[in-house]
């Protein structure tokens, strides 16, 4: 028997009411063969729990250990600098104490007007560690041909473009794309702006589906 997920714990919501949602979703169907593609990997259930006891934290037993580390003080599971962009993360549910992303993102967030960008945006009102979580960029999940046709629509109206593209390399050769849009349905992730001077890196994170999720964390 499979273990059912736990909701994420998230309890923001858009100041200009737009939908709300935990994680990402799939697209409206086109009927087109790229959606149906789309819509089997959505609906694919990964599974690769650890076997080991208690709380995971031995990172020679448990295979997902090795991703995370706590602070300084203990108190904050964080991303180590050398862990690979891309994580996987399937574990037992309710032990692990390797699980972060899928409890959704972190507290303190604060969405509010920013001069600088002409836009909303996102800050935290305590300090984040490095490392630390931030949460997932969420929104509609996309075809690569529905991406392609709304960022036209954005651009011929002047509208803000919210599309992320996430290319997943192994060595040169590109394994997979995941395209989420948080336009229309989304979370707290679409208020994070672009900057040429970033302060959080995105991360694949894989729960137990073969699309990941967009994990924020702080650099």
């Amino acid at each position: 028997m499979v273990e059912s997920e736990p909701a994420p714990n998230d309890d923001y919501e858009h100041p200009d009411g737009l939908e709300y949602i935990l994680e990402s979703v799939l697209m409206p169907s086109d009927g087109s063969k790229e959606f149906k593609c789309l819509a089997d990997e959505y609906n694919s259930v990964l599974l690769n729990p650890c076997h080991c006891k208690g709380a995971c934290e031995n990172s020679e037993v448990c295979p997902h250990a090795g991703q995370y580390e706590f602070t300084g003080d203990g108190s904050e599971l964080i991303l180590r600098n050398s862990a690979n962009p891309v994580i996987d993360l399937i574990c037992c549910i309710n032990t692990c104490s390797n699980r972060l992303v899928y409890s959704g993102p972190r507290k303190h967030l604060e969405i509010f007007d920013s001069p600088e960008y002409g836009s909303k945006g996102l800050r935290s009102t305590v300090k984040i560690p490095k490392g630390g979580y931030i949460c997932e960029y969420a929104g509609e999940l996309l075809t690569v041909p529905e991406a392609k046709r709304r960022v036209h629509v954005n651009e011929k109206l002047g509208l803000m473009n919210y599309v992320l593209v996430l290319n997943e390399y192994t060595s040169d050769k590109k394994q997979q794309v995941t395209i989420v849009d948080p336009s229309r349905r989304g979370n707290i992730g679409r208020y994070l702006n672009h900057s040429c001077e970033p302060n959080c890196h995105i991360a694949a994170v894989r729960i137990d589906c073969p699309i990941p999720k967009i994990g924020k964390f702080y650099c």
